[in-house]
């Protein structure tokens, strides 16, 4: 994931709330006709659900239950395609009552952190299966069949992964299947002629059993690596919008899926939660910021897992709270110095914590200097023992804020616009927002964008935060940093993104020179773009630091700002 920032643009079509297709005016207000007894009804309802208890019990994404105490781990190396596929159907399957299958893609990722579980108590060890037929049977009393696919249908192995799911059955081929000993149930090849005519019949069939709160922007190439198991195992509505390279493809009508989906995420309720990621490559999919636009005007939000499985497994462990680091004190204020807080981004990308990010905490120069992680607060249910991990392997400089936007990744100037109650779906965004931050210790939160009305919507709720990090780098259109760095009314510090990643490595202090200026103290929100400044880079930026700047953590930078009187 890569979140460069660039102009949005309008939705494809009007923004209409389902519910009876009520309009949004420009204040997120219904627009009801006169006497539309039934659109009130559809709309109070709609209000309801904001509040309505999920049934996964009081969590922002659903976590499984406590795993088994030993854990088959499966070797993706050697298995097929339609293996995988009806391996990792059997895994979340299974996941539903107790977990106790993992797919190890690579042993060092995965199989590090099966061990670390075993250290930290979740679990008492895992054995390698050489055989992943053999769960087959072990489990198969709660198999009811096979679904086949439509192979000559672009995305026609997604629509069969969500029947699967709601009927407790693999995705195979006819001789996969006969090999399992499986009977063939359902049948999907030749059914339908596009893909939005299947989605269709499937939300028809289907959607009193799918989950109101989560689905999953699931690209189909990325199947054979496991990586549904989690949308199979909470019955997910998993599904693919094609892109303008992908327009080609068997079944592709992407007006029609575009329409379909807006309709679907409509009648959703809001607050919920999408998993995976809307675009693969260039042209593929709908792409990152019309994605997460689309999921935001319905008010749900996206935690990014396209990449990384075994998330029925991961959410097993419990983790009840997490300590950030002691810090030393703030360095003495001197009024002739930069203070300068390094914050990297895209932590709320769930695919970084596994390897990524480890590669930060295993390099020579970390905790040499102070270095902060955005971390999307949804790992604690999501990848716990993997938090675990980080906050215990932090140094006294390591610091943890929530990335990006809070809860999920959402595009706050589009949030809830095409809900019926604006103010109450963004009152309960940011209310699980502040309850995963809690446990976490978490002091501070980076939005995407928004003007000062929507950071003072974040302060406003988050009041246990230090300050507000603004922004994914200096992309707000404010220069000069007694623009990017200010106070709100109600005195919490907000600090914009003082840098960028366009002029590349070799950028970074020379942006925050331009933009301090001979401004004496000045704060610096040290935007650090992830995928653009790796260890060494940030290693060599400290080096280079010019003799009057200073490296703080951002409970530092927000203590100095506040002792020298809120300067601009």
């Amino acid at each position: 994931m890569c979140k460069v920032p660039r102009a949005v643009p309008p939705p494809v079509l009007s923004t209409f709330h389902t519910l009876g297709m009520t309009a949004v005016n420009a204040n997120a207000q219904p627009v009801i006709a006169r006497g539309s007894s039934l659109l009130v009804v559809a709309i109070l309802a709609a209000v309801a659900a904001v509040t309505a208890p999920r049934a996964s019990g009081d969590t922002f994404l659903p976590q499984s239950k406590p795993p088994a105490r030993r854990v088959a781990a499966v070797r993706h190396a050697g298995l097929s395609a339609e293996e995988r596929i009806a391996l990792t159907c059997l895994q979340g399957l299974v996941a539903r009552e107790q977990p106790s299958i993992v797919t190890v893609r690579s042993p060092e990722v995965e199989e590090f952190w099966l061990e670390w579980h075993v250290a930290k108590g979740h679990i008492d060890g895992f054995d390698t299966v050489a055989d992943w037929t053999t769960l087959v049977d072990v489990h198969r009393d709660r198999i009811k069949g096979v679904v086949v696919p439509d192979a000559a249908l672009f995305r026609g192995d997604v629509l069969a992964l969500n029947v699967a799911a709601c009927e407790d059955m693999l995705v195979a081929s006819p001789a996969l299947a006969e090999r399992l000993n499986l009977p063939v149930t359902i049948d999907l090849r030749g059914r339908f002629e596009t893909y939005a005519e299947g989605m269709e019949w499937l939300w028809t069939t289907y959607k009193d059993r799918l989950n109101p709160r989560l689905c999953d922007f699931r690209h189909p190439a990325l199947l054979p690596f496991c990586t549904f198991d989690y949308g199979y195992q909470w019955r997910a509505l998993m599904f693919w919008i094609a892109g303008p390279k992908e327009e080609h493809l068997p079944g592709v009508d992407r007006v029609a899926e575009q329409r379909l989906m807006e309709r679907i995420l409509g009648e959703m309720p809001p607050l919920g939660v999408c998993v995976g990621f809307p675009g693969m490559g260039p042209g593929e999919g709908l792409g990152e910021p019309p994605g997460v636009e689309l999921l935001s005007r319905f008010g749900k939000s996206l935690v990014c897992t396209n990449h990384t499985g075994n998330h029925s497994f991961w959410s097993s462990a419990r983790v009840e709270r997490l300590t950030q680091p002691k810090q030393p004190p703030a360095p003495a204020l001197e009024r002739t110095k930069i203070y300068i807080a390094l914050v990297l981004s895209d932590g709320d990308n769930q695919i970084l914590w596994p390897a990524y990010f480890r590669k930060h905490f295993e390099h020579p120069a970390f905790g040499t200097f102070p270095l902060a992680f955005g971390m999307g607060p949804a790992i604690r249910e999501l990848q716990p023992g993997m938090a675990q991990w980080y906050y215990e392997h932090a140094t006294p400089t390591t610091e943890f804020i929530a990335d990006v936007s809070g809860a999920g990744y959402m595009a706050p100037q589009h949030f809830a616009t095409a809900c019926p109650d604006a103010e109450q779906v963004w009152a309960g965004y940011l209310d699980q927002t502040r309850r995963l931050m809690e446990p976490l210790g978490m002091r501070s939160v980076r939005t995407v964008s928004g003007d000062d009305a929507v950071v003072a919507r974040f302060a406003a709720a988050l009041t246990e935060c230090h300050s507000i990090f603004a922004d994914m780098g200096r992309y707000s259109g404010r220069e000069g940093i007694g623009n990017l760095i200010y106070s709100l009314p109600d005195g919490m510090p907000v600090f914009r993104a003082v840098t960028t990643w366009r002029h590349g490595k070799e950028g970074f202090l020379r942006e925050i020179r331009e933009q301090v200026g001979d401004v004496r103290p000045a704060f610096v929100n040290g935007f650090v773009h992830c995928w653009t400044f790796d260890m060494d880079t940030l290693a060599k930026i400290y080096a280079d630091r010019d003799p009057d700047m200073v490296f703080v953590t951002p409970t530092q930078l927000a203590a100095l700002y506040r002792e020298a009187g809120s300067p601009r």
